[in-house]
């Protein structure tokens, strides 16, 4: 048998390396979410919000680098999408309900069974089998409290907006109530993609700013996730909906 050149070991070592690297990358997320941990415990909002728009960089970046690189071809021995489900668990769902709780941002009394509901619908949703559509909208509310909270806190959030949004976003968990993916639905991407940057954008600037609230930052803050959630609500109600994307393209949960 003939020995490969070493030209042809780093043609095919070469996808190999690009893919462990990828999953080291999502790996990060963990770090970050020890660190938003952290802060929580430690009473620094400025900082545990900093940790989770962190994660959720990473966790916008690795899913299309994943794809575009075939990471589950060449290195099959690590799920890509159970090593989303565990960081996602903490970065997007558990941090945020502490934050919650730690900050005071429900009604007396009603913080740990708000969270301990939120943690129980949203452990049920990531268990969905139907998580998402054949055009890749999200079946439920994804748990996204990650993007949710951070926004009531830096919007000084009534108690009880925030305890009633909780609330009606997590029993939408079990149902067919859609919500967009911003990276993997094709309609409207360009302008998806471009109002979620925003967004992030916005959320650290005032962060920084804490604990003045600059005005323009406000409206920004608001009305992103008003435009993603108005996404989901027009793909739900309109009949006969044609499909945003090709019917082959993986699907994969809310990091990918």
């Amino acid at each position: 048998m003939s020995t490969p050149s070493p030209t042809q070991t780093k043609t095919l070592s070469h996808p190999v390396a690009k893919g462990w690297f990828v999953h080291c990358f999502t790996a990060l997320g963990a770090i970050c979410g020890m660190f938003g941990l952290i802060a929580v415990a430690d009473g620094q909002p400025r900082e545990a919000i900093v940790w989770l728009m962190v994660a959720m960089v990473l966790d916008g970046v690795d899913g299309p680098v994943a794809r575009a690189w075939c990471v589950r071809d060449h290195v099959p021995r690590i799920d890509g999408y159970t090593l989303d489900l565990i960081i996602d668990f903490v970065t997007c769902i558990v941090i945020p309900v502490l934050f919650m709780h730690r900050f005071d941002m429900l009604p007396e009394g009603m913080s740990l069974y708000i969270g301990a509901f939120v943690l129980f619908m949203s452990a049920l949703w990531m268990s969905r089998t139907d998580q998402m559509t054949d055009d890749h909208y999200f079946q439920g509310f994804p748990g996204e409290w990650n993007m949710i909270v951070p926004t009531l806190f830096l919007l000084d959030a009534p108690k009880w907006v925030t305890a009633g949004l909780c609330v009606l976003l997590a029993l939408t968990q079990l149902t067919n109530w859609k919500f967009v993916h911003p990276m993997q639905v094709l309609r409207n991407r360009p302008l998806t993609v471009t109002v979620t940057v925003v967004w992030l954008a916005t959320i650290l600037l005032m962060t920084a700013d804490l604990p003045a609230h600059n005005p323009i930052g406000r409206a920004l803050v608001f009305l992103c996730p008003v435009y993603i959630l108005g996404l989901g609500v027009w793909r739900t109600v309109r009949p006969g909906a044609a499909l945003d994307a090709p019917a082959d393209m993986p699907q994969h949960n809310l990091t990918a």
